[in-house]
Parts: C-alpha cells; sequence; structure tokens
C-alpha cells in the first residue's frame, strides 16, 4: 500500500485514517481506492471489532473527490462502466462490514468522498461540513452508488435536487434532512463519533427513527410513498431539468432516469445500472468540454505567468460606493481583508455599507449563521468620505463613473496619499489604463482589475496590462483576484480588452442583422436555443442601452472594419436604457421581463422580413471566433485557453462546447474559414478569415 489509508483498533473500535502522504487534500484516485481495497480485506477478517469510525488526516476536509485526470482519460463505455463498478465494490465492502461504520466528516466531502460516507452506515460531521456531488458539472453523474444510496438515504425530492445541480450542502441542512446523523464542533468529532459507534453496535434503532421522522412528513408520503405520487415526482423533476439545460446536458435526465429505475430494484441491480448510466456519460463531448472547463478553472493556481513575486495585500480601500464598489468591498471582505469603503458622497458611502450588511446577512442566514457572524464580517469594513485616508491600504481599487477625466482625477487625488509600494487598479470596463498612467506619478504601479455585474456571481476578473504596468503589478493584481475567488485572466490594454471586444462585436452584428430586415426576436431565440444564457437583445437590454452604444462606438472607431450600427445609439437618443429603466427592447417590471416592446421595434425602424437562420445563427459566431483569432494575432490574450475562460466565465458562452475555441476546433477550421469567406463577400471585411484562423488550418491540414 501507498499509505493512503491506516487503521488502528484500540478497545473494539477501529479507527480509520484517511491521509495521502505529501498532499493537501485526500483524492479519491486509483491510488487511493487499492488502499481502501486492502485496508477492507483487513477488516473483515479481523477479530475484536465491534465498530469501526473513519477519520480524515487533513485539516482541510474529508476527501476532495476522485481524481479528474482519471476521468479524462476514460474513452469507451465499457471502460467506464468498469471504473464505476470496481469504484462502487470498493465503496461496498465498507457498507457491508459486519458492525457499524461511522464516518467522522470535516470540512469538505465532494464527488467519490460523499459516496465512501454514504457507504458507510452512519455519519456524525463538524460544523465546517461542506459536502456534494458535483459530478453533474463535469457532465456525469455519481458513479460509485450515489445514486442508489442517498435516495434510500434521504427523501427523493431533496436527493434529486442535491446530484441534479451539484449543489453544496453546508453542516445544518445536512442534519436536517438527514444526510448526517449529528453535527458536533471539530473538536468533538472523533469522540462523537465513537460514541455513535458504540451506540448502534448495541441498539442502532433510535438513529434510524430519527432518520425515518426527517425523511418523513405529508410530501414524502403524498410524493414518495406511492406510485403515482413517485411518477409525479420524476416526471416533474425531467421537465424542471430539461427547461433549465435546453437539452444540452444529457447527463442529469440520465441520472434521473437511471434513480426512478434503480429505486425499482435490489441495490446490487440499482448500481449496474449506476455504472452503465455512468460509462454512457463519461465518454461524451459534453464532458470532455467540462472536464475542459473544470481545468481552465484551475489555471490561475500557476499564476499570472510572469517573473515576478506579488505584494502582500493585507489591506484594501475602494473608492466609489455605487454597485459595483460596494461589491468590490464586500467581495474583500468575505475573504477575510480588512476593506475601506470610499465616496466623496457620505451618504452614497453610508448605502453602500448597508447593501453590503445585508448581504452578508442573507449569506450567513442560508449557512445557518447569524448576528455574531455578521458582526465579524462587517468588522472588517470602514467607510469614509475623506479623499486623503488611504494610508494604511496595500491595494487601493477606484470603481468611479466610466469616464477617463474622473478617474485620471481619482489617480491624481489619490496616488500622493498612498504608500510607496501600494498598487493601484481600475475597474475599468473598456477605457484605456495606459492613458490613466500617463498622468501617474508611479505608472508601473497601476494595472486594471475588470470585474463584471454581478460582483458575487460572475467568475471572470480581467487583469489588464497598461504599457507601463510593472510583472509585479500583474502579479499582485492576478494573485488578488485569485484570492477572491476569482477566475483572472492577462488581457493587454486594448480597446474593449477581451470579453467586451468579442461581445460588442456580437451585439454590433445582431444590430446590423435586425437592420436588414432579419425579426430580432427570431434572433434571439436562436441564439438562445444554440445554448447562450439570453439572446443579444435581451443581452443589450441587461448591460443597457446607452453603455452598448458607447462600447460599439468606441470598438468600431478603434477597429475601421466594423461598420456601426445605429440601432443601439438610436434607442439610447429616443430614452431606452433597458433593464435599468424599465423600457428596452423588451418591457421590464420590478425587474423582469414582460414581453418584447413593440414600440421600440417600430420606432427603431427593425424589420420583420424573415426569420433568423442556423446560417444567421454563424453569422455571428464565427464573426466572434473570428475576433478572438485576432485577439490571438494581437497579443491581447496568450492562448486560446485565455479565450474560453473569458467568454465562459465571463459572458456564458455556453459551457457544454467548452468555450468558443474549443467549439471552433469540434467544427474545424477549414469549415470555419470558408464560411467566412463567404460571408465577406456578402458582407465585408470584419469576416475576411483572420490570420491565426488561416494558419491554424494549415497547421492541421
Amino acid at each position: 500500500m501507498s499509505g493512503n489509508v491506516q487503521f488502528t483498533v484500540k478497545e473494539g473500535i477501529a479507527r480509520i485514517i484517511l491521509d495521502a502522504p505529501e498532499e493537501k487534500v485526500n483524492v479519491l484516485n486509483a491510488g487511493f481506492l487499492r488502499d481502501l481495497d486492502q485496508i477492507a480485506e483487513q477488516l473483515e477478517h479481523k477479530t475484536g471489532i465491534t465498530a469501526a469510525i473513519v477519520l480524515s488526516g487533513k485539516d482541510s476536509g474529508f476527501i476532495a473527490g476522485a481524481d479528474i485526470n482519471e476521468i479524462e482519460q476514460v474513452t469507451d463505455v465499457t471502460q467506464g462502466t468498469a471504473l464505476a463498478a470496481e469504484g462502487q465494490r470498493i465503496l461496498g465492502r465498507f457498507a457491508e462490514l459486519p458492525y457499524p461504520v461511522v464516518a467522522a466528516i470535516n470540512g469538505h466531502c465532494m464527488g467519490g468522498g460523499t459516496e465512501f460516507v454514504l457507504a458507510c452506515g452512519y455519519r456524525v460531521a463538524s460544523e465546517d461540513l461542506a459536502i456534494a456531488l458535483p459530478e453533474v458539472k463535469l457532465g456525469i453523474f455519481p458513479g460509485f452508488g450515489g445514486t442508489q444510496r442517498l435516495p434510500r438515504l434521504i427523501s427523493i425530492e431533496k436527493a434529486l435536487d442535491i446530484i441534479l445541480t451539484g449543489r453544496t450542502v453546508r453542516a445544518a441542512e445536512a442534519e436536517r434532512i438527514g444526510l448526517v446523523d449529528k453535527l458536533v464542533k471539530h473538536a468533538d468529532l472523533e469522540a462523537a463519533a465513537v460514541t455513535l459507534a458504540r451506540e448502534v453496535a448495541n441498539n442502532g434503532s433510535k438513529v434510524l427513527t430519527v432518520r425515518q421522522q426527517k425523511r418523513g412528513g405529508w410530501r414524502s408520503l403524498l410524493l414518495e410513498k406511492n406510485p403515482i405520487g413517485r411518477a409525479i415526482l420524476f416526471a416533474t423533476a425531467k421537465k424542471t431539468t430539461h427547461a433549465k439545460t435546453g437539452g444540452h446536458y444529457p447527463s442529469p435526465l440520465k441520472a434521473i432516469s437511471v434513480i426512478q429505475q434503480g429505486l425499482r430494484l435490489p441495490m446490487a441491480k440499482g448500481l449496474a445500472l449506476e455504472a452503465r448510466g455512468l460509462g454512457e456519460m463519461i465518454i461524451t463531448p459534453v464532458s470532455k468540454n467540462l472536464i475542459h472547463l473544470f481545468h481552465l478553472s484551475q489555471r490561475p493556481k500557476k499564476g499570472a505567468g510572469v517573473d515576478a513575486k506579488p505584494a502582500d495585500i493585507n489591506r484594501a480601500a475602494v473608492i466609489g460606493a455605487g454597485v459595483m464598489g460596494a461589491g468590490i468591498e464586500h467581495l474583500f471582505a468575505s475573504k477575510g481583508i480588512p476593506v475601506q469603503l470610499n465616496d466623496i458622497r457620505p451618504e452614497a458611502v453610508e448605502t453602500g455599507i448597508s447593501q453590503i450588511r445585508e448581504a452578508f446577512r442573507h449569506e450567513l442566514s442560508k449557512k445557518g449563521k447569524g448576528e455574531a457572524e455578521l458582526s465579524q464580517k462587517m468588522a472588517l469594513i470602514t467607510g469614509s468620505s475623506d479623499s486623503t485616508d488611504f494610508g494604511a491600504a496595500d491595494l487601493v481599487i477606484e470603481a468611479v463613473v466610466e469616464q477617463m477625466p474622473i478617474k485620471k482625477q481619482v489617480i491624481t487625488q489619490t496616488e500622493p496619499q498612498l504608500k510607496p509600494t501600494a498598487t493601484f487598479a481600475s475597474n475599468t470596463s473598456a477605457l484605456s489604463v495606459s492613458e490613466m498612467q500617463d498622468v501617474a506619478q508611479r505608472p508601473e504601479q497601476i494595472g486594471g482589475l475588470h470585474f463584471f455585474n454581478p460582483v458575487d456571481k460572475m467568475p471572470l476578473v480581467e487583469v489588464i496590462r497598461g504599457a507601463k504596468s510593472s510583472d509585479a503589478t500583474i502579479a499582485t493584481l492576478f494573485t488578488v483576484a485569485t484570492k477572491l475567488g476569482k477566475t483572472p485572466i492577462v488581457v493587454t490594454d486594448r480597446p474593449g480588452f477581451l470579453v467586451n471586444r468579442l461581445l460588442g462585436t456580437y451585439l454590433n452584428e445582431a444590430c446590423i442583422m435586425a437592420e436588414e430586415g432579419v425579426d430580432w426576436l427570431s434572433i434571439d431565440r436562436t441564439m438562445k436555443l444554440f445554448g447562450l444564457p439570453m439572446g443579444p437583445f435581451r443581452l443589450i437590454d441587461e448591460v443597457g442601452l446607452d453603455i452598448g452604444a458607447e462600447v460599439g462606438s468606441t470598438l468600431c472607431a478603434a477597429f475601421p472594419y466594423l461598420p456601426e450600427s445605429p440601432v443601439m445609439r438610436k434607442a439610447a437618443t429616443s430614452g431606452l436604457t433597458g433593464k435599468k429603466g424599465g423600457l428596452g427592447f423588451y418591457n421590464y417590471e420590478q425587474g423582469h421581463s414582460k414581453g418584447p416592446n413593440l414600440a421600440a421595434e417600430a420606432a427603431l425602424g427593425l424589420g420583420k422580413d424573415r426569420s433568423a437562420t442556423d446560417d444567421d445563427r454563424n453569422r455571428l459566431l464565427y464573426l466572434m471566433i473570428n475576433e478572438a483569432g485576432r485577439c490571438l494575432d494581437e497579443k491581447v490574450v496568450a492562448s486560446p485557453e485565455d479565450i474560453d475562460t473569458g467568454m465562459v466565465f465571463g459572458t456564458g458562452f455556453p459551457p457544454f462546447l467548452g468555450g468558443p475555441c474549443k467549439w471552433a476546433d469540434s467544427i474545424g477550421f477549414m469549415n470555419i474559414r470558408r464560411t467566412l469567406e463567404e460571408l465577406a463577400k456578402r458582407h465585408g471585411e470584419r469576416f475576411v478569415p483572420c490570420r491565426y484562423l488561416v494558419e491554424r488550418e494549415r497547421f492541421y491540414s
């Protein structure tokens, strides 16, 4: 054995310790499973044991899940089925030991780790528990017994929710729904596990009775205890899942089928059904693309790719108490970094801090925490309207209005107040960081941090390298973004940076198509069917027509091959601002869309000569691919992986396709080039295939 698993016996209790040597976390890879198998073999034949407990030797958590690389390497159904069956067999040995096994779970417990604790008969957890079955996020579903054991343990409805969303369940909820039998403080975990092990070894009926009570209730009687109710439950799950996924993700629907059929069968046959289903899902392009995205999300751990040490950021400040500023402030405090919110208007500071307090109160209440924890978070936040009050900050981020004169003024007023080692960042979405550096005393310590709205939900941050930004500044900003839980990419200071350049090009082209007579509503429907979270016109409303018009004008002025559509400008000057004003291409009421705004359609002169086709869809998407290639030609970003990261995590480009570059690979560069050449003949220079695409085609031909 490689030493991942050890056990000792004391007073009849076997203590099984999971502790992968020289690793920060336990990962359920092939070697770890082999060790579990051998330990199970020994436990089966060891005499004098009345019960067992399983503990992690890692302070951070129990088991972090399976090895993604091993999942990625599976290429056929038989191989995937065998992988699942082997995992089921090994974990099943712990379920079949002739005495009770109690899992003592601390911290994170993910994927295969959760399936392992489900195979144990009983579960005690510490109050920092974060448990999940996130396999659906990799295009698969639990294959080591999770689809069969979880709905037999807790209510089917709750089990479906956990498996189909992949969401993390916190300690209080886990106890409430019966996923764990008892919650204790971390320091008491082992003792509580031993106590429970002795209790159930003598008489486990009390624990089983409590579980049944947690699973009971009228909903259980109506939906789970009779065939009609159960059929309705699964039919509803299928309908809801299809609506959410648009049919693009096969694994959730397959999981529902496996659970529904498996519950009618003995456990062994249900597990065989699960293994076969996993084998089918693990080889799909969707799974491979989602694994590609997982790897992209892990790339920031390797750093910014510069040979410089990041500065320590122990205290931060944010200038501007609007929605973005308050969101950034909240983010710093949520990660335990003291931060000051600054605005020249005292009332804005007060409002911003109030919004942050409510955001924390909402988050903490979902975790079962109250005012004491809220006070700890809010103690990290201070507010000020004093423009000279930045001496303690290691990092200052400005989030004022998107106007160059104002941003320059903030730099000239703030920089003299900073300590010499401080880093300054602009949260600009489109303005030139290099131009801002022109007014700075220490331009090398200035860069950009482009957060996306809403800050708490959008994972991407663009780290913008100005013409004079030092490697140390870029390393610092990249590291800060990573510590804040974001996925950063480094971009060169070019108009629109990466995300807004590609997005702006796409939105501008959609407006041109609408001017040509393509029904704009059908364009929105077509792009949503493709897998985007919303169509271009709905997105323009979300961004704001005034902002969209400004970005479009900036991009078209910077890149003359892009003809500017006047639609957004006309809409903005007509008083249409989009969602924030209640009227745009759609009508809005309290922030919710209430259908198309037909008056805007008439005012903007948009025709409905025909509905959008697949060719129209490709016109929009291939133009985006071509612009992505130009960004690579111009070294706006370093790699296609940066583009995939930016567009999936920053705009919601369909994750099941892996990003625009991964999608382009699957289509073939020759096909894209030929289509672009045809489009160029009809629509102009913007469709002429860029150098990157042409050279890529030659490389692969």
